[in-house]
């Protein structure tokens, strides 16, 4: 039995998924274009998708109400240049994301929205790769820690990682964040190279180099991330 399946609608690309430990039909949006289906095994694919176009418009009302980029959007460190010009084009050089949008075009449309996003990307990974090891290395430096290795990652869900082996993983969105904010993470993750787990220990040794550490971690619930391992 086929257990995945695949249409557009709308410009949506759609993944229908079985699953043995599904117990109901659920729509997960990954990307403003992307969303996926999973259901039972036992499940119709036309059972899921008669319950798909039945919400439809309320995933559609969701993409629209989700920030939409401007033409002034900057990054830290101004890696991303915003220019007008004849045709839509992103071009990378030296470390500097160009990014070009055709002069008479709707920029709240969905291709020049998601043209810039992976431009905006670009230049998040450009300046994440320049500051965040960097930064790690040094707080590890200044407060006595010890860590393997350095992974920067663009996820949906996490801040950073801290494995048993103490490698760590940072999230390039990080560099949307103001520096004391990214300090707290980084240093949260180092004292996981010390404690293990989220234990008064732990949050006594992340207060002894992050005295506002409070106030950064509510602030990193209003991101578009939220936990921190």
């Amino acid at each position: 039995m086929n257990k995945t399946k695949t249409e557009t609608i709308e410009e949506y690309k759609i993944n229908y998924k079985k699953h043995v430990f599904s117990k109901s039909i659920k729509i997960t949006l990954k990307k403003d274009d992307l969303i996926l289906v999973t259901m039972p095994y036992s499940c119709p694919f036309n059972t899921a998708r008669d319950f798909l176009i039945n919400n439809f418009e309320k995933i559609k009302s969701h993409t629209s109400k989700r920030t939409k980029l401007t033409k002034d959007l900057k990054t830290k460190f101004d890696t991303l240049e915003i220019m007008e010009d004849c045709e839509l084009k992103t071009i990378i050089k030296n470390s500097i994301v160009y990014f070009y949008y055709p002069k008479d075009c709707d920029f709240n449309s969905k291709a020049i929205q998601k043209a810039l996003n992976c431009a905006y990307l670009s230049a998040l990974k450009i300046e994440a790769k320049n500051y965040l090891p960097q930064r790690l290395r040094f707080l590890a430096e200044k407060y006595g820690y010890n860590y393997n290795k350095v992974s920067l990652r663009n996820q949906r869900t996490r801040f950073g990682s801290c494995s048993f082996n103490n490698n760590i993983s940072l999230n390039i969105n990080l560099m949307k964040y103001d520096f004391d904010v990214i300090d707290y993470v980084l240093l949260h993750e180092l004292a996981h190279t010390k404690v293990k787990n989220h234990s008064e220990k732990f949050w006594k040794e992340v207060e002894k180099n992050c005295l506002n550490y409070r106030i950064l971690r509510k602030m990193l619930k209003y991101g578009s991330v939220s936990e921190l391992s």
